[in-house]
């Protein structure tokens, strides 16, 4: 049964949004009142289970007056729902032992777990008297830190929540003296810290709740908390403990107290909020946290003084906020968008792979500008000019980086307008190389320029080929023969892994069928398949290559990688065995290297497990990489799944492999990946 919640909100709109998101949330509101007498009387008919309760209402009587009324006459918690945080309301509301103090504007989530919160707190009150039937599996599952402690100070009983918050180990607590893991200090100057095992501390009152601390954790850490705690003199004498983690809603009261760093217009960040972010980027690269790149990209739209003067600054207003939630919607959430300044924007994106990365936003960002508009009747199409300047680790300021971004920005302004700048020559021509061989991979997809390669996988036991792998090469007409290290990832980059996915995949397969026809058979190909191209009907895509060549399943295999494990799990699995049903091979590529999981290998329909190189080329000396090895093995056999060495090169390698229990290997050794003619003259030699 839903529980039953009382909403006390002078602002009509606001109690409807807050009625309405409660009940979204799955609470039943009993009724809404704007006056505190009116609240009074609710409360006392409906009985309901909390009462949200706003301070400023209607009338004469204010919320926490309400409040302190209904608490003489009834036991129901209440939720202070306010836009007020001085001391002085503060200190009434105190008064009043509220089960919790909400700042508007607050999300859904933020509200959701206050209610949570109070209406377990309100339980435990009621029932902690009673019973302690069921105590440790209701507390092993509450959102709060719990301690119960003797009247010598000795821990007796304490949830995961608690150690969790005080920074000890799961079970350490239990026993501790409570000073050995929860030390108070005061919350904030002025204020001071309470010792539970002071007499004086409960010498008054016998309960407090939602009293603010700071943690000083077991690891040094300081954590602020919010704290609550009974004192029961009967039989006993014990103390019982509440506290929760209050770092998150403390960041929600900051946001709400810094409403000075948004922009007004857009309500995004404005350039206090900005540099302030960036200076955190910064920082946390000079300490060592971060290594990855960051980048900043100014935008300016083009000719926007021309549309103020002829639509209006009104009109114009409307223009700059479209466009401020237009960049907004082409950014990942942890990136930061900020109105700069007048018709400049700024966006900050952290982290960024590469100045490719950096590219690829800024073309996002000009094709969602350069929508058309509609402006008082007409359509306009507006564009934007962007300068960006890439953090590689040289900038120690803010200041220096914007002036870069800025400096670029007035280029491409100069330069043509509607095109972006970016400040480290360096590093646009890497991008200018991204982009060149992003252009030749489709070309050669195109002109079917790309050769697929076959490396023989050789049975340890028989010392005979069994199957091959089918490796993609590219031999750039101008450039020579292009390594996969450099294709490959701009190929997944930009979504040409599937076309050139299929493409080898469909080579294979009428290679597989020319062998055929020779008398050459009795082995399967391997096709490497990247996560990437799971996003498609990767099931419908084998057999349409198969039955278009007309090959047997039994004469192909897959080659996957941990990654699959990652996305879609369900949907990829299904595939997965659909291919297996049919008669195709699974093998997991590079295992060790990744998301390695007892559950995924499970789950998958493996055949095979191939032990990435990386564990191979220095096994004859590592004793890490031989017992990585070695477990690998046991572990496919455990699990009755073949397993595969990869990058074999001598003769001591094998004989390491051959020792562990290895049952295929893969390498230089025998040969290296071979052209389909070669490939053709070594099967009619085997």
């Amino acid at each position: 049964m839903p529980s039953r919640v009382l909403v006390v909100e002078d602002e009509v709109l606001v109690a409807r949004d807050i009625q309405a998101r409660l009940a979204r949330m799955g609470y039943d509101v009993v009724g809404t009142a704007a006056k505190g007498e009116i609240a009074i009387e609710m409360a006392l008919e409906e009985n309901p289970d909390l009462i949200l309760m706003d301070i400023n209402l209607r009338g004469d009587m204010d919320g926490i007056e309400a409040a302190t009324a209904i608490n003489k006459q009834r036991s129901i918690p209440i939720i202070f729902c306010t836009a007020y945080s001085n001391d002085e309301v503060l200190a009434r509301a105190k008064i009043t032992s509220p089960f919790g103090y909400v700042l508007k504007p607050f999300d859904n989530r933020e509200l959701e777990i206050n209610i949570e919160i109070a209406l377990f707190k309100h339980k435990v009150e009621l029932d902690l008297a009673e019973t302690k039937q069921n105590l440790a599996a209701t507390l092993s599952n509450v959102s709060d830190g719990v301690i119960a402690i003797d009247d010598s100070g000795r821990i007796f009983l304490i949830n995961p929540m608690a150690e969790k918050i005080a920074g000890c180990e799961i079970g350490a607590g239990l026993g501790q003296s409570i000073d050995e893991i929860f030390n108070l200090e005061a919350f904030d100057s002025g204020q001071a810290s309470i010792n539970l095992q002071d007499p004086e501390t409960f010498a008054y009152w016998k309960q407090f709740s939602g009293i603010r601390q700071t943690l000083a954790r077991t690891d040094g850490r300081r954590v602020p908390i919010e704290l609550s705690a009974n004192f029961l003199e009967e039989d006993a004498k014990l103390t019982v403990i509440t506290f929760r983690d209050i770092s998150q809603q403390l960041g929600y009261e900051a946001t709400i107290q810094k409403n000075a760093f948004f922009d007004g217009l857009t309500e995004l960040p404005n350039r206090a909020l900005f540099i302030d972010r960036l200076d955190g980027s910064i920082n946390r690269r000079r300490r060592g946290d971060q290594q990855e790149y960051f980048s900043v990209l100014f935008i300016g739209l083009d000719g926007f003084a021309v549309i103020n003067e002829g639509f209006g600054h009104e009109e114009g207003d409307k223009i700059i906020n479209d466009i401020g939630q237009r960049i907004a919607r082409t950014i990942r959430p942890d990136d930061t968008v900020s109105r700069f300044s007048g018709d400049i924007f700024a966006v900050l994106l952290d982290p960024v792979e590469s100045m490719t990365g950096s590219i690829q936003a800024c073309q996002r960002i000009l094709d969602a500008v350069q929508e058309p508009i509609g402006v008082s009747g007409s359509i306009l199409n507006i564009t934007a000019s962007v300068g960006i300047a890439v953090n590689l680790g040289e900038y120690s300021t803010a200041e220096d980086m914007l002036r870069d971004a800025d400096t670029a920005l007035h280029r491409a302004k100069d330069d043509a307008q509607g095109s972006y700048v970016v400040f480290d020559n360096a590093m646009y021509r890497d991008a200018v190389r991204f982009i060149d061989r992003k252009s030749g991979i489709q070309k050669a997809i195109l002109e079917g320029d790309f050769e697929v390669h076959y490396q023989p996988i050789i049975s340890v036991k028989t010392g005979k080929l069994t199957s091959m792998e089918a490796l993609v090469r590219w031999p750039h007409p101008e450039e020579g023969m292009i390594s996969p290290v450099e294709f490959i990832p701009i190929a997944e980059a930009t979504g040409l892994i599937l076309p050139l996915g299929e493409y080898v995949l469909r080579s294979v397969c009428e290679q597989v069928r020319r062998w055929s026809d020779m008398g050459l058979d009795g082995f399967r190909v391997a096709v490497n398949f990247s996560p990437r191209q799971f996003d498609v009907d990767v099931a419908a895509l084998v057999r349409e290559a198969m039955a278009t060549s007309g090959i047997a399943p039994t004469t192909l295999a897959l080659e996957i990688t941990e990654g699959l494990a990652m996305k879609d799990l369900d949907r990829n699995t299904a595939m997965l065995r659909d291919l297996k049903s049919l008669g195709v091979n699974i093998s997991m590529d590079d295992f060790g290297t990744g998301y390695s999981s007892l559950s995924y290998l499970k789950r998958f329909p493996l055949t095979t497990l191939k032990i990435d190189r990386s564990f191979i080329m220095d096994i004859q000396d590592n004793e890490d990489d031989q017992e990585i090895t070695r477990a690998i093995i046991a572990m496919g056999q455990s699990l009755n799944l073949a397993t595969l060495a990869e990058g074999v090169e001598t003769e001591e390698q094998l004989a390491i492999l051959r020792c562990y229990g290895c049952d295929y290997i893969q390498g230089y050794y025998y040969s290296k990946p071979l052209p389909a003619d070669e490939m053709t003259k070594y099967l009619r030699r085997a």
